[in-house]
């Protein structure tokens, strides 16, 4: 602008010659607006800096030409600089700012054209991104071009300098765009390239945590990323990536697979410790009793962590001998820690059962001893089941009364329908088999089986229950029956009907068959008669008397 104003004043004053021109350019020693001198700084004061021009009248660099405080170092007495005449009437005014901002812009062309990197130094943030000197240039730096990855901090990049390239240049407009991003990821593809073509499967490598996703972490192994899988990292479950790593740190894993061809790469890390599992059998022998703390509860028990990397489990039936199920429910809880006993380790199928129930006399062992089969004991109706009644008996374990086991005469299809929850019974002990934590108990054994007192030949009376097409029950006291099938009805009609006996007849028979297995006894009335008949001929023959048919008939 200054140059324009002082070609302006010369066009204005019409009236000067050719010769008085000349004579001003012998005076001014050839020096004239708009010219790039080299000058030696003289002196300075409170308007700039004095240089010597050669000529009468010394020559100033205007301080105000400058942003206060911004005055350059260089500029000091003794110095020779490159200055730009501005204007040559009176004091000649210099420009040191111009001919600088033009090498600048000069130097920032060139390395545009060429498609050189240009060194950016941070000088503050605006709106979309920074503002940075490239050489004395101004150059406008998008926040998305600072970095290669999502910037949540921009003020951090403030103050620092960083190799750049220059994408957009108009020096009409002073406009420069440049960008670091690209640089970054020229550099990363080079040496993705690099670690691509020489890295292998199985090789041992260091690293440093780059990023952390809820699946992994991606590991930086010098210019290309690989993943650390979260089922890779120990022979432990890790429930959280930022339980075991942390961003920036160094870490060794060993490649697990390379695809060259994507550029993917996976890792493990787990592999370079031992296998816990491989030594459970040594370190964990069975009959230890050892404290662990439960990482999970689940309806059928709870996981219990005996060191990193190695679960047993505790099975809820094994918690305790007495009301187990409550107990575990009410006492194990996650993250509590618990005394437990090994009571059985598979190695190869990395399992380890646990117990805290046979940490104490087993009361199994107590019942077998105590209760003989054909004990009597009195207990509690604990539980009703489809199939039978579980009684808790003074130790605290419960036994088993099978529904077939309620009534010897009885057909129980309920147990409800013969005992309650809470009464007090009293069972006879079949059989306690301490292996299987099974007692086998009888209501119906604590009395005679009533089929037992009933032999073949003995006369029984009752009445008639119910009849069939083959013959008659008859009931011979409360809950048994006895058949008497047709053709032992009677020997006296057999020309008649023989259902002759209707029910609530009273009848009295003989015994036949007694079937003590299936619960069934069968008698005869025929028999009967004929047995008595017998007894009555037999009786009358040994009389002096021989007695004819009517006397029999008369005394029958």
């Amino acid at each position: 602008m200054a140059l324009d104003k002082t070609i302006t004043k010369f066009e204005e004053n019409e009236e000067v010659s050719m010769a008085d021109l000349m004579k001003d350019y012998d005076a001014s020693g050839g020096i004239f607006a708009g010219k790039e001198i080299v000058v030696t700084i003289i002196g300075e004061n409170e308007d700039g800096f004095l240089v010597d021009l050669g000529i009468k009248s010394e020559g100033l660099i205007p301080k105000n030409e400058f942003e206060e405080g911004n005055v350059p170092s260089e500029l000091k007495q003794g110095a020779s600089v490159k200055v730009k005449v501005l204007n040559m009437h009176g004091q000649p005014v210099l420009s040191y700012r111009e001919v600088v901002e033009k090498e600048a812009w000069d130097n920032a062309e060139k390395l545009y054209r060429e498609g050189k990197h240009a060194r950016a130094h941070i000088l503050k943030t605006v709106k979309g991104g920074f503002i940075a000197d490239i050489g004395g240039v101004n150059a406008f730096l998008p926040i998305s071009q600072i970095d290669t990855h999502f910037v949540k901090e921009p003020e951090k990049y403030v103050g620092k300098s960083y190799e750049t390239t220059i994408t957009e240049f108009d020096r009409k407009d002073k406009k420069v765009v440049i960008s670091r991003r690209k640089i970054l990821e020229d550099e990363k593809t080079a040496k993705r390239n690099s670690v691509l073509e020489s890295i292998a499967e199985g090789q041992i490598v260091d690293g440093t945590v780059a990023r952390i996703v809820n699946f992994g972490a991606f590991v930086d192994l010098g210019g290309i990323d690989g993943l650390l899988h979260i089922g890779e990292m120990a022979w432990y479950k890790v429930k959280k990536v930022e339980d075991l790593l942390h961003q920036g740190q160094k870490i060794r894993v060993q490649v697990m697979k390379v695809d060259k061809a994507s550029g993917k790469i996976s890792l493990n890390m787990k592999s370079l410790t031992a296998q816990p599992w491989d030594s459970a059998r040594e370190r964990f022998p069975v009959g230890l009793i050892m404290k662990g703390k439960v990482s999970s509860v689940a309806d059928y028990g709870a996981f219990v962590e005996l060191e990193q990397g190695i679960e047993g489990l505790l099975h809820i039936s094994e918690y305790a001998w007495n009301d187990g199920d409550a107990a575990f429910r009410k006492n194990v809880k996650v993250g509590n820690e618990i005394e437990v006993k090994i009571i059985e380790v598979n190695q190869e199928n990395k399992k380890i059962a646990l117990s805290v129930k046979k940490m104490q006399p087993n009361p199994w062992d107590e019942a077998f001893r105590h209760y003989a089969p054909g004990t009597k004991v009195k207990g509690i109706v604990a539980n009703l089941m489809p199939f039978g009644a579980f009684v808790k008996l003074p130790e605290g374990i419960e036994g088993l009364v099978h529904i077939s086991d309620f009534s010897w005469t009885k057909k129980v299809k309920r147990p409800e329908d013969a005992v309650k929850k809470g009464d007090e019974i009293e069972v006879m002990i079949l059989e306690v088999n301490p292996q299987k934590e099974k007692i086998s108990l009888s209501i119906k054994h604590t009395l005679p089986d009533p089929y037992k007192k009933y032999k073949v030949g003995a006369i029984v009376s009752g009445k008639a229950a119910r009849t069939a097409e083959f013959g008659v029950f008859v009931e011979i006291e409360a809950g048994v029956e006895v058949l008497i099938k047709n053709n032992e009805i009677s020997s006296l009609n057999q020309d008649k009907d023989k259902r002759f006996v209707k029910e609530g007849d009273e009848v009295e028979a003989k015994i036949i068959k007694v079937d003590i297995k299936d619960r069934k006894i069968e008698a005869s009335i025929k028999k009967l008669e004929y047995e008595r008949e017998k007894e009555l001929v037999k009786k009358y023959a040994n009389a002096e008397k021989t007695p004819s048919l009517g006397d029999i008939l008369t005394e029958e």
